[in-house]
């Protein structure tokens, strides 16, 4: 019922433009947005990694401009993707979490169809949806429960039939959304690396049984995780890899029906993935370490320099700059938090943010214990303090485990350690529930991240990203100016009022079929 009422909205829009004339502007050239869901920079060969095969990625940046430092505002794919559509930050638009929906902002799709383009979107993710008001301004739009599959195949064949349907002379903008990197990494049988990689399947195979709680592995509980990830990180290569070559195959379709001629191609991502940095494992979200902050962004098209930029730039940075190299004039783009950064693109300008600013989303599994909360604040949710957990649930009394000898959370023994109960439980009242998140300020050159302290407060680190990509070194002592700049300015963007937000129950389905969410937690 929801997609046959979308489908009637979307004749109506197009009659409506059809009856205005406002359809025979081939003189805008056409937009090709590719997301590539968890998608980390650092794993394609344009950057540097020996081991990847993503030629069409790394002909694209060779062919056009890739930006060496862009960056995502949360690494969550709803937040992200609403922040690219609006170029508003998640605390504007009213994301702040995955699969809850945007609720403020114009779209650069509703920009765009106002202008006569004809709007198309696909998605194969079941947090990146018309639930989460990400399908607005698209005259078509396909999402997961229409295609049937979360593979990338389906997301080429459904993007080039619908984009064969549109009129030549009118200019097109089109968003493909591919999921196929996102844990579980099964890449398909052509792509698999073999036996090589058998440990990660191994592990993969015991979560699924419930042998291991998806928390556990993710917090490398006992050690067990760390040995399998170059094992997981070949399969995770091999998910890149064929996404990539779909992406190929949408470009050669798009090719071939005239498509590429004066288009601006842009491929990016909504968010990287934790391969162990930051004690995170085969996630993202609570993390704000490059390697799920960090996205890969190359952009082709008739006027576009080619090279290499070193400036920073931010996701919700595209909407206006897509807006503009549409030729929108910048008195008709809505407002919002970002930079029109078309002149880099165009190699005839440097502007570029002074700052990147970024903050991590609360793991919503209770067992994950490597960071002070987790699980869901509108349902059972957890605060952790080595080797406890304190627990809280709606309509019962909050209950203690030592989670070291009790990974399943589930002895309570409170009673024998009323000292411990009472004193977590004060430190945790002295947080919004949710909000015990790492937040970060970047720069082309540095990075600080404030880690939230159970008992109140930050515990700050000062990172060189030249000499320390990794962000393993705290060099704060060393330059304390720098240190205090970025502070500031996460002051200052902490301040901003936050919108009322929340998931639903309603929610949960979509969460635990992208396995954010088990049954039990």
């Amino acid at each position: 019922m929801r997609g046959a009422r979308r489908r009637l909205a979307a004749v109506a829009a197009c009659l409506l433009l059809l009856s205005q004339g406002c359809g025979s502007r081939r003189d805008a050239p056409d937009l090709v947005l590719i997301t590539v869901d968890t998608l980390r920079a650092d794993r394609l060969g344009a950057y540097g990694h020996d081991g990847a095969n993503t030629p069409v990625f790394d002909g694209l940046a060779e062919r056009g401009r890739l930006f060496t430092q862009a960056t995502t505002p949360f690494p969550r794919t709803t937040p992200a993707l609403a922040s690219l559509f609006t170029g508003l930050e998640p605390r504007r638009h009213g994301s702040r979490e995955v699969a809850e929906p945007r609720r403020f902002g114009t779209t650069l799709a509703e920009v765009l169809l106002a202008r006569g383009y004809a709007t198309i979107g696909v998605s194969s993710n079941g947090v990146a949806g018309a639930h989460e008001n990400l399908h607005t301004g698209f005259e078509i739009f396909r999402e997961k429960e229409d295609l049937g599959t979360e593979r990338g195949w389906k997301v080429t064949d459904t993007a080039l039939e619908l984009t064969l349907r549109v009129p030549a002379e009118r200019p097109l903008f089109l968003w493909a959304h591919y999921t196929d990197p996102h844990y579980t990494y099964n890449p398909p049988r052509d792509f698999d690396p073999g036996p090589e990689a058998n440990a990660c399947r191994d592990l993969m195979s015991a979560v699924k049984a419930r042998t291991v709680f998806k928390g556990q592995m993710q917090a490398n509980h006992g050690g067990a995780t760390a040995p399998v990830v170059p094992a997981c990180a070949l399969l995770y290569d091999a998910e890149v890899a064929y996404a990539d070559t779909q992406v190929g195959r949408l470009l050669a379709g798009l090719g071939r029906a005239g498509r590429l001629d004066r288009a601006y191609v842009i491929y990016t991502s909504d968010h990287g993935e934790n391969l162990g940095e930051s004690k995170l494992f085969f996630e993202h979200g609570p993390s704000v370490h490059d390697a799920s902050l960090r996205v890969p962004l190359a952009i082709t098209g008739p006027d576009v320099a080619r090279g290499r930029d070193a400036g920073l730039i931010r996701l919700q940075d595209l909407a206006p700059t897509l807006l503009s190299l549409a030729g929108v004039p910048p008195g008709e783009r809505p407002e919002g938090d970002a930079l029109d950064l078309a002149s880099r693109v165009r190699g005839d300008g440097d502007s570029a943010p002074s700052v990147a600013l970024a903050e991590g989303a609360t793991n919503m599994r209770v067992r994950y214990t490597a960071r002070p909360q987790s699980g869901r604040p509108d349902d059972r949710y957890c605060f952790h303090d080595a080797p406890w957990s304190l627990c809280l649930e709606p309509n019962a009394a909050p209950a203690l485990y030592d989670h070291q000898a009790d990974p399943g959370l589930t002895r309570d023994v409170g009673d024998a350690h009323p000292e411990v109960r009472e004193r977590i439980l004060a430190a945790g009242r002295s947080w919004t529930p949710g909000e015990l998140r790492e937040r970060t300020a970047r720069t082309a050159d540095w990075k600080l991240v404030e880690y939230p302290r159970l008992e109140g407060g930050w515990r700050r680190e000062l990172y060189a990203l030249a000499s320390d990509p990794g962000e393993t070194r705290d060099v704060a002592a060393q330059y304390p100016e720098e240190l205090e700049r970025l502070a500031a300015e996460l002051e200052r963007w902490a301040a901003t009022p936050l919108p009322a937000s929340g998931l639903s129950n309603s929610d949960l389905e979509a969460l635990r079929a992208l396995g954010y969410v088990d049954e039990t937690d």
